[in-house]
């Protein structure tokens, strides 16, 4: 049996997410900044948290792994990626590691850039990418280079197009928005916004085609911005994201 994954709001616009097995019932929670409504999420679902698995270090995504813990016997495991110092991680985990949730084995792969030893969690088709690739965009370069954003980038676009795709935050719109001024005669873009606009409710899951179609991070190779220009992908990554950042400030 497959795992379904339940996303769960928290704060302004970060995405939480129980990750059940539906065979066994046990589930991780990734990102349960809130701990109260993780927990709740949870048992709502009839499942039992028995790992936490955090993208990166920052409060609005950790902030809630020692409270959880404490909430929650049947936590057996903090996972956070090596070097990160991720609150209460209790187990850190580098490229390719691997493990079981239930009867289900999750993937590591390594995504260092938004921080120093961010990493995403791919189990049953669903890759959970924190704040490295979002909607339509991508995260902030605070510990890392654009070489590094690049190849996780490059990572992640290798997997299956039809892999669904949980962000850590819901930036869609305003992602969509930069998207198509970056690509204005991307007609996919150009749906998605309207679609993005008209949701009440969140934009995920996204899929890894999706972001190849819609992504101006995932399409290096062909935006308008670099027509009869030099650079490979760090360099163009670099031009991009200072792109979204000077457009951000307009």
């Amino acid at each position: 049996m497959p795992v379904r994954v339940v996303p769960v709001p928290a704060l302004e616009d970060n995405y939480m997410y129980v990750v059940i097995d539906e065979e066994t019932k046990q589930c991780g929670v990734i990102d349960p900044v809130d701990a109260a409504a993780i927990q709740t999420a949870a048992e709502r679902e009839g499942a039992t948290i028995t790992a936490i698995l955090t993208t990166h270090s920052h409060w609005d995504h950790a902030g809630g792994n020692v409270e959880l813990k404490k909430r929650c016997a049947s936590v057996e495991v903090v996972y956070g990626g090596v070097g990160d110092g991720v609150a209460g991680c209790t187990k850190e985990l580098g490229d390719g590691d691997t493990f079981a949730l239930g009867n289900s084995t999750v993937q590591v792969i390594s995504t260092p850039c938004h921080t120093a030893g961010h990493i995403c969690y791919l189990v049953d088709g669903n890759v959970f990418t924190g704040d490295t690739m979002f909607v339509s965009g991508c995260g902030n370069f605070n510990s890392g280079t654009p070489a590094q954003m690049a190849q996780a980038f490059q990572k992640l676009l290798a997997l299956p197009d039809e892999t669904k795709v949980w962000v850590g935050h819901e930036y869609t719109c305003k992602n969509c928005r930069f998207a198509l001024f970056a690509d204005p005669d991307n007609e996919e873009i150009q749906r998605r916004l309207k679609w993005a606009e008209s949701c009440h409710s969140w934009t995920v899951p996204s899929t890894i085609g999706d972001e190849k179609r819609c992504n101006p991070f995932a399409r290096l190779g062909s935006l308008p911005m670099f027509d009869n220009e030099p650079g490979g992908p760090a360099e163009r990554m670099r031009l991009v994201r200072k792109a979204k950042d000077d457009w951000g400030r307009r």
